[in-house]
């Protein structure tokens, strides 16, 4: 009799109407991230991406108070509490159609069904909820649309393959979800919504139905200043639910998800970034259940690969920066910076672009990641063993010339102090090193030159001419890959070897003493 009294009062007319209250098939969680590159959280985005751009990311999504349990206008408590989740979310683009892909994954679910057996319900209604389990994985492409005015069109399609478990809230059976997407850029804020009809088999427990309907979204980005090391970053927000086919605003018999989140997406390192944010269901006070959670907390760590294609006619402004350097190039796209650097701003003007540069207020050589010298630490050092000069600092030049820098100065009189102070280093070449930008021969003559301006400036500090060669290499011994600003300025330098030493206290060449004086 107690359990004939709480399904009469959770369920009311649901014995009359539905098929199975048992039956469950449904994800409690109806809102999905967005799988493609650039969307918001939830929201894809209409612009296309060039071809050969791609991005991963691994999204954990802790989500609190999605499926309640009610009886008349008293609210019991959340038979399922608690899930966290992980995603594993990819795209590659194709130019004419994007393709990408969500795997969820249910790491851990808290569920409180005693709050039904107390009452004494058993059977189905009261089978255990299992704690980790897959989700349905999802398979979207997308492809452009013509544009009309000034907005962004785009046709998607996410197909979500029935590979969950059902009884564990995590599958909603094979289902298909077309939308039209539209958006456009005002000023530094991009806006993206989207519409669609999700087709799929209902599902249900209790007197909840979950069905077919419509699906919508809107999403909104803008970029943010810079903050310490965030050079590029930017803030986030979407809202997204669905309209099911038999809403009925006096029941509850279907809800209508509707959920908002909010954060950041940060570059951090190269080609990483990091999404964070947190999100929750739009519902009254008390009211969080089925599609309106109580909240949502989220973190992801992304790759992202941009593609050097042509933006022209492309869904959203090529150059959204003003810099010169089109977004699919512009590692920063939204600081503006000088194309050597990859679109990305340089404060202390060391050739490390603030993105990579571990002392963005300080100049520092590439080598230290644009880190200065530590305070009071010799600039040289003679590694005999090594034969080599290693040094702390870098010699720098005037773009594509072999004029010394006069920030150049202070290391190269620490180099000749140090080979005044050690005549037994009879033979040290000079060798010259440049990035790939430009061509061999180009390259090999810069290279050689700039070796025979180190030279001549040593001999001017007092360093005897024939203890002192040069060499160009040009950019045929890389440190780095020239791949990247950092890659390229690390490979730009002037190194020390060795060629012949004798025993130390030597005697020192006559040249040197003539200069010095007795």
């Amino acid at each position: 009799m107690r359990r004939l009294a709480l399904l009469a009062a959770l369920a009311a007319a649901a014995s009359a109407r539905a098929d199975d209250p048992t039956r469950r098939g449904f994800d409690a969680d109806p809102s999905r991230p967005a799988a493609l590159a650039d969307g918001a959280f939830a929201v894809e985005t209409a612009a296309p991406a060039p071809a050969g751009a791609a991005h991963a990311e691994l999204l954990v999504d802790w989500v609190h108070g999605l499926l309640a349990a009610k009886q008349g206008d008293a609210r019991l408590g959340d038979l399922l509490a608690d899930r966290v989740a992980l995603h594993a979310l990819g795209s590659w683009s194709l130019g004419a159609v994007e393709l990408g892909a969500d795997l969820p994954f249910a790491a851990w679910q808290r569920s409180h069904l005693d709050l039904l057996t107390s009452r004494g319900v058993t059977g189905p209604l009261v089978d255990p909820i299992a704690a980790t389990a897959f989700g349905d994985l999802r398979l979207l492409a997308k492809a452009p649309l013509p544009r009309v005015l000034p907005l962004d069109l785009a046709a998607l399609v996410d197909l979500r393959l029935p590979t969950g478990d059902g009884r564990a809230f995590l599958s909603d059976g094979l289902a298909v979800n077309p939308q039209l997407l539209a958006g456009r850029a005002l000023g530094p804020v991009r806006l993206d919504a989207s519409v669609g009809y999700l087709f799929r088999k209902s599902g249900q427990y209790l007197q909840l139905v979950a069905s077919d309907g419509i699906t919508y979204g809107l999403g909104a980005s803008t970029a943010l200043p810079p903050l310490g090391r965030l050079t590029s970053w930017r803030a986030v927000a979407d809202l997204s639910g669905q309209l099911p086919r038999a809403l009925d605003l006096s029941s509850d018999r279907a809800r209508a998800p509707l959920s908002v989140r909010a954060g950041v997406r940060a570059r951090v390192w190269r080609d990483f970034a990091v999404d964070v944010g947190a999100g929750t269901g739009l519902a009254w006070f008390g009211d969080a259940g089925y599609g309106r959670e109580s909240f949502r907390v989220f973190a992801g760590l992304r790759w992202e690969r941009l593609a050097a294609a042509e933006r022209e006619g492309a869904g959203r402004p090529g150059d959204r920066d003003g810099d010169g350097v089109p977004d699919a190039e512009d590692r920063c796209p939204d600081q503006p910076g000088p194309a050597e650097l990859e679109g990305c701003p340089d404060r202390d003007g060391d050739g490390v672009p603030d993105l990579d540069d571990r002392c963005p207020d300080q100049p520092g050589p590439a080598q230290s990641d644009g880190c200065p010298p530590a305070a009071g630490a010799p600039l040289v050092e003679v590694e005999v063993e090594r034969s080599r000069i290693a040094l702390r600092d870098a010699i720098t030049f005037e773009t594509g010339r072999d004029t010394l820098r006069r920030e150049s100065f202070p290391i190269l009189d620490e180099v000749a102090r140090a080979l005044l102070a050690h005549p037994e280093l009879r033979r040290v070449r000079v060798d010259g090193h440049t990035d790939n930008v430009g061509g061999r021969a180009y390259n090999q003559d810069l290279s050689a030159r700039r070796a025979r301006a180190v030279v001549r400036a040593l001999v001017e500090r007092g360093v005897a001419a024939g203890r002192l060669g040069s060499q160009g290499f040009g950019f045929e011994r890389p440190l780095a890959s020239n791949a990247t600003a950092l890659g390229r300025a690390k490979n730009r330098r002037v190194e020390f070897t060795i060629l012949e030493a004798g025993a130390p206290g030597a005697a020192q060449p006559d040249g040197e003493r003539e200069r010095r004086g007795p």
